[in-house]
């Protein structure tokens, strides 16, 4: 079954970790882990890997989103007592296993990656800005200790003790790039300005300890997908989802999606589940969030000593 989609050491993750969903980082970290697979020569084959890695998965787990919400809430940002933690706008776990390998590779830095739940669902900045600062968006956050940065450009940073940076990049680059005519290239592009960003944040900063994470990550539908839909059900979610998550209505269309597990509700909101994906009139988009998927609802966290002697 599994296919390449893991090796004796993640089946043995998966079967044997105390949290299941270390596995599961595991078997993606097999996927993304290679340096190159967010290269334009590869990312259709890395992400068509991750739509059947969790398509398997589900099968294997029946459980999995479920399990996968219960872990929610306690985000390892918020546990942050020191140093500073730079909250990268839809930065995904792709993106994160390079990080790793580069800043390790580029700078004396002692660099860790690990993974951590998102706040809640819907996988939406909105909600989990509001989880953690209390506000909106990122941008009306009113707290000393925070900064905002909306482009490239990155201004005096907080020295508070400790501080938190949100950057609207890589999400901002995501939503621009894509629309109208999709092209792989513009990822690699994407992750390029990614990098160069945290890299100045982290040499502007007065922090010798950072924590990179991100609200949500984001699905890719590029390529071809085990997923599939009925006539019936694409129709039914055409016509109730504009996203991937929509608030909780009435009708048969729902019921008929939530019975095929296609859609998941908790709470007042439905969620697209896993990679399933339809056709939308006028939509050109490929990389979307909101829904209930691995790649959306775990998030990197990469861990940053800039100073692991304590030179300074």
């Amino acid at each position: 079954m599994s296919d390449g989609l893991y090796a004796t050491a993640e089946l043995d993750s998966l079967l044997n970790e105390e949290n299941f969903f270390d596995g599961v980082f595991k078997c993606l970290q097999r996927i993304w882990g290679d340096i190159d697979a967010l290269d334009d020569r590869n990312l259709t084959e890395s992400e068509y890997q991750t739509r059947r890695l969790e398509y398997e998965l589900t099968k294997l787990y029946p459980s999995l989103y479920d399990d996968l919400i219960d872990q929610m809430g306690d985000h390892p940002l918020t546990k942050l007592d020191s140093g500073c933690g730079v909250i990268m706008d839809a930065l995904s776990l792709r993106e994160g296993f390079r990080l790793e390998q580069e800043l390790t590779d580029e700078h004396d830095w002692d660099v860790s990656l690990s993974w951590g739940p998102i706040e809640r669902v819907p996988s939406e900045t909105q909600f989990i800005c509001q989880e953690w600062f209390n506000a909106q968006s990122p941008s009306t956050v009113s707290q000393e200790n925070y900064c905002f940065i909306g482009d490239m450009d990155v201004p005096q940073l907080p020295s508070d003790d400790p501080a938190y940076i949100w950057t609207r990049h890589p999400d901002q680059r995501l939503e621009s790039a894509l629309k109208g005519n999709y092209s792989t290239e513009e990822i690699e592009d994407v992750y390029e300005d990614v990098r160069s960003l945290l890299e100045t944040i982290i040499h502007e900063s007065v922090h010798k300890e950072v924590l990179v994470t991100s609200d949500h990550g984001y699905v890719n539908y590029l390529g071809n997908s085990p997923y599939s839909l009925t006539d019936e059900q694409e129709e039914a979610i055409s016509k109730k989802f504009s996203g991937r998550s929509c608030e909780v209505a009435n009708g048969s269309a729902y019921q008929l999606l939530e019975e095929a597990n296609v859609i998941k509700r908790e709470d007042s909101y439905y969620m697209t589940r896993g990679h399933h994906n339809w056709t939308k009139r006028g939509a050109t988009n490929k990389i979307m969030h909101g829904g209930l998927s691995l790649p959306e609802c775990m998030t990197p966290v990469l861990r940053v000593d800039t100073d692991p002697a304590g030179e300074s």
